[in-house]
């Protein structure tokens, strides 16, 4: 989805949207991923945005389960904010964090998954972000 400036309809950065709902990964049993589909539409579709466009880097990616860099970024690197439970993660590795940082149209992936934990940091020069719980009637503590 482009963002564009109100006064020029410039556009100047994406918001991408990625479905991981289902509770298994081609197979294996843990969270769902992001599949090969997903990963080579993501791929045409970055491919329609110029190499020479000043705001190709511009992305913001959401899903709701964390990718696995998420993981070992709060496991290797510094983070801002709070981790108050184990951090889930997809079950499988399909590569798609590999391809942002190929295609170079997503600056920033964030996700949401346990309602209790908020935490930001810069993995491979992609900023993750863990974001807390909203919303009515969600579980975990209430802050």
């Amino acid at each position: 989805m482009p963002i564009e400036t109100s006064d020029s309809n410039e556009e100047v950065g994406r918001i991408w949207f990625f479905g991981t709902g289902r509770w298994e990964c081609i197979g294996q049993i843990g969270r769902d991923c992001i599949r090969r589909d997903q990963i080579e539409w993501y791929k045409r579709a970055s491919k329609h945005i110029p190499l020479d466009n000043k705001f190709r880097e511009n992305g913001i990616a959401f899903m709701h389960t964390p990718l696995q860099e998420h993981l070992y970024m709060v496991n290797s690197v510094p983070v801002h904010g709070q981790r108050r439970d184990y951090t889930e993660c997809q079950a499988m590795n399909t590569g798609f964090f590999a391809e942002i940082l190929q295609q170079k149209t997503i600056q920033w992936v964030s996700v949401g998954l346990d309602h209790s934990t908020d935490y930001w940091g810069t993995y491979g020069g992609v900023g993750l972000s863990y974001g807390r719980k909203t919303g009515f009637g969600s579980y975990g503590p209430k802050f």
